[in-house]
């Protein structure tokens, strides 16, 4: 399944060694631009303004988040809220740190949406910040950008909410509670995009989304007197997932001729994790349904590599998870979300195929659970069955500041923000799939739940031959 975390992170010194597969990206000396050679009687370089320069670049790459009602602590949408903090953008820029792009650059196949700072943009905020700032021309000033109003992808086709709100106490052990929104459906539909509203975003830690075709989640909400019912595994329902929310989590579009299925008359369960702040809140999150408007050939499930036995021992800095996913049936991956909680310190992921050669997915050496998503390959990548998804993690339960037991204690694998997690979800559709074609099923997920029943039958008979 796919988890989200804590929204209140704290930064820290990342100490215990990563598996680093690519070569750091070498930067100019921090709060510098790098150093050029003028030879005699050659004029310098006009230094950056504002105007011309700088702020096409704090449109494309900060605004999303530092613009007024965002999550950014401050806007950076004109030139004075620019310049009062040009040395601090020179600096966070420069250290990676901002944006908050996690992938290591250059493991892994390339990515869409990506927000990280290329050399030469790098190279621009420091000598800006260096030269004193400068506005420029105003003539040279870019139009302002148009951000969507509310949802990040414009108005929803439909919009799914609670019938009620839920009362989100102040206090208290961490609340996971689903709710049941019907979708009335007269027929089938795939969507394109989902996208989440979240009523109380200080208290809802994540949510996860699941498809009900049973009426099995309406039986669960119907015998608990209090709006929704309570479920810790999921939604407590075999149903497929349709997506997830957390902190720093970006709605996508899939590409052309892929969608998520929705069968008629189905039901979304939401299970929202919900993280007391000390305040009593009302939360209300509603989910926002974008329907494919070309045809649908190939349908997109989450399935992950996931570890669910660790131990990490109180103050060792750097213990190593591992977890694989065999892979029954040719696919075609569409994206990956690495999931840990507050001790997460790097993930990589990779996929064996069976000829036995090893391909690079993604890989992230500093880990932050405030800025996770999921992250969209530009080009689908194919993956033969008998393919085998890996992940390697590490975790530092040593005494720094994110850790949430002060002093450390051992921690196992667990739901709630005070345990650990280690999952390496991945998207995929079938290949050679075509639901356009006459008599064609989605059968996906059908498959990957025989998958898990073999492997809980194995382990069921394993537990008992070991009594």
């Amino acid at each position: 399944m796919i988890l989200g975390c804590s929204i209140a992170a704290t930064a820290r010194a990342q100490t215990a060694p990563s598996i680093q597969t690519s070569a750091p990206i070498a930067g100019p000396t921090k709060g510098q631009a790098p150093a050029k050679s003028t030879a005699p009687g050659q004029k310098k370089a006009p230094a950056p303004t504002y105007a011309k320069d700088v702020a096409a670049i704090l449109q494309a790459k900060c605004q999303n988040c530092h613009r007024r009602h965002q999550v950014g602590p401050f806007p950076l949408e004109t030139y004075e809220q620019a310049r009062k903090r040009s040395h601090d953008i020179a600096s966070v820029t420069e250290e990676r740190s901002m944006p908050p792009w996690k992938p290591t650059p250059g493991v892994g196949p390339k990515l869409k949406h990506d927000q990280s700072l290329t050399q030469a943009e790098l190279a621009v905020l420091a000598a800006w910040a260096d030269g004193g700032a400068p506005l420029g021309d105003p003539k040279d000033l870019p139009p302002p950008r148009k951000f969507a109003d509310g949802w990040k992808l414009g108005p929803p086709d439909v919009i799914l909410e609670p019938a009620e709100g839920y009362t989100v106490r102040a206090s208290g052990p961490d609340v996971y509670r689903c709710f049941v929104l019907p979708t009335n459906l007269a027929r089938d539909s795939y969507l394109e995009a989902v996208d989440y509203s979240a009523g109380e975003k200080a208290a809802v830690h994540h949510l996860i989304a699941y498809i009900d075709t049973t009426g099995r989640a309406r039986q669960l909400d119907a015998a608990d007197p209090e709006p929704g019912y309570t479920s810790r595994s999921g939604s407590g329902i075999d149903g497929a997932e349709l997506g997830f929310w957390t902190a720093g989590s970006e709605p996508h579009r899939l590409p052309e001729g892929i969608g998520i299925h929705l069968p008629p008359q189905c039901d979304i369960v939401l299970q929202v994790h919900y993280h007391p702040t000390g305040k009593v809140g009302n939360d209300k999150t509603r989910v926002g349904l974008y329907f494919s408007r070309k045809p649908v050939k190939q349908a997109l499930h989450w399935n992950n590599a996931s570890s669910y036995n660790f131990r990490l021992p109180a103050g060792d800095q750097n213990v190593e998870v591992k977890a694989s996913w065999f892979i029954p049936v040719d696919v075609e991956a569409i994206a990956v979300s690495p999931h840990m909680h507050l001790l997460g310190h790097d993930m990589h992921m990779s996929v064996t195929l069976p000829s036995g050669k090893t391909r690079n997915l993604i890989e992230i050496i500093d880990w932050d659970p405030s800025w996770q998503s999921a992250y969209y390959f530009q080009k689908p990548i194919p993956l033969p069955a008998g393919s085998v998804l890996k992940v390697v993690a590490h975790f530092d339960n040593s005494a720094h500041p994110r850790n949430p037991n002060q002093p450390p204690k051992m921690v196992k694998y667990g739901p709630t923000a005070d345990d650990e997690m280690c999952v390496g979800n991945i998207a995929v559709v079938k290949s050679g799939q075509d639901l356009t074609s006459p008599f064609s099923r989605d059968d996906l997920f059908e498959i990957f739940l025989k998958q898990r029943d073999r492997l809980i039958r194995k382990q069921l008979i394993k537990q008992q031959q070991s009594r």
